[in-house]
């Protein structure tokens, strides 16, 4: 198993029905109807709060504005947020705070965000930052999106038939990876990640250097986790949809749900880079996350089909089960005995932490610099044991 650190270093950069109209009564009849009224008051009960067969009794505007900001459909049936334990959450955002580093803390449970911390500044949380490779899992979405309009055959489309022009020239074995092997990082192919990222960024197309990099295991045996798989998902999107990655994840995602995208850098052959350097706010990453506690659900839309969030979450490959766990479809799966987890990770401590059985989330922002896997161990021990641990 390649042992390549997965985080690259930075790159640069109705209306209302008509109503019915009055009629004109005479007098006496006027002053039967309110009569009628006065008595049908005193003698019916108060009639019950409007429900919704989701989440019973509809809670007040107030809170669904609060939802509505915290990026939740206000339709998703939501735990109740008293049930946390304060304390030990109020105690997980301050060890998170002494780590060396981090920025920026966002909790939501039960579709409400229950904990906005700014460590290095103000706001960070609205502000947008290069998430790094948890862009990737974004990429993850997409592909699913795509699969289900039929615009991809599926997983086990080949390079040779996603991508037939650079295929020409390829040996058999790499025109045969297909976009499964992609997607769990075991397309065999060299890795352009970590030591390796530099001179594959400034090659003059990207897609054509991460096909050049040598078999270093036969396709579908073995992770080895490259930037350049993720890179070639992206130009595989947009063959067949015609549309730019940017394009498409704005009309299918982010317009829906209501998230800017302040930048995405594009390689020289002009595709955008696939699975780095997505810039959105923290919130708007939380709210992204939300989608996939709603099982991509939103607001009446099926934004991201069901059953592709559980193949794609599910262990596709053995990943590095000593820092971030087993390996998804460009999701990773945290090594936790406590709940079924998946996370989209990036660079330097950019984390999407997902925890479905207690419908919670956790985002977290830190300085783009590597910090070690004994800092992502206790990054990811905290947010387990005072985080997420709030809520048992």
């Amino acid at each position: 198993m390649k042992r390549t650190d997965p985080s690259d270093p930075p790159a640069d950069r109705p209306s209302p029905p008509e109503g019915y109209g009055t009629s004109r009564f005479a007098a006496p009849l006027v002053a039967a109807l309110l009569v009628a009224l006065f008595v049908a008051s005193a003698v019916f009960s108060r009639p019950e709060p409007l429900r919704s067969p989701l989440v019973g009794e509809l809670p007040p505007p107030a809170e669904l504005v609060e939802r509505a900001a915290a990026g939740a459909a206000p339709a998703a049936e939501a735990r109740d947020s008293a049930e946390l334990d304060r304390g030990r959450l109020a105690r997980g955002v301050e060890r998170l705070g002494e780590l060396g580093g981090v920025r920026s803390l966002l909790v939501m449970h039960g579709g409400r965000v229950v904990a906005d911390e700014s460590y290095a500044g103000s706001g960070l949380n609205r502000q947008p930052v290069d998430v790094k490779s948890a862009s990737k899992s974004v990429l993850s979405a997409l592909v699913g999106i795509a699969i289900e309009r039929g615009q991809i055959d599926g997983l086990d489309a080949t390079v040779e038939e996603l991508l037939p022009a650079y295929a020409r020239g390829l040996d058999e074995a790499k025109r045969a990876i297909t976009l499964g092997d992609l997607l769990a990082m075991e397309s065999g192919l060299g890795s352009t990640s970590g030591e390796h990222y530099g001179a594959w960024v400034t090659t003059g197309d990207w897609t054509a250097a991460a096909l050049a990099r040598p078999l270093a295991s036969e396709p579908g045996s073995e992770f080895t986790y490259s930037t350049g798989n993720s890179h070639l998902v992206s130009a595989i999107l947009s063959e067949a949809t015609g549309r730019t990655t940017l394009e498409l994840a704005r009309a299918t995602l982010f317009d829906p749900l209501g998230v800017d995208v302040a930048g995405w850098q594009r390689s020289p052959e002009g595709y955008y880079l696939g699975g780095n350097s997505l810039r959105i706010a923290p919130r708007d990453l939380a709210t992204f996350g939300r989608l996939y506690l709603e099982r991509g659900r939103w607001e009446g839309r099926q934004l991201v089909p069901a059953e592709w969030i559980e193949v794609s979450t599910r262990r596709h490959s053995e990943g590095w089960p000593d820092r971030y766990g087993a390996y998804g479809y460009l999701w990773w799966l945290p090594p936790d005995d406590s709940w079924d987890s998946f996370a989209a990770i990036g660079y330097g401590g950019q984390f999407l932490y997902i925890v479905p059985e207690l419908d919670m989330l956790a985002v977290v922002t830190s300085t783009l610099e590597g910090k070690g896997a004994e800092w992502d161990r206790e990054a990811f021990a905290i947010l387990r044991e005072d985080v997420f641990g709030a809520a048992e």
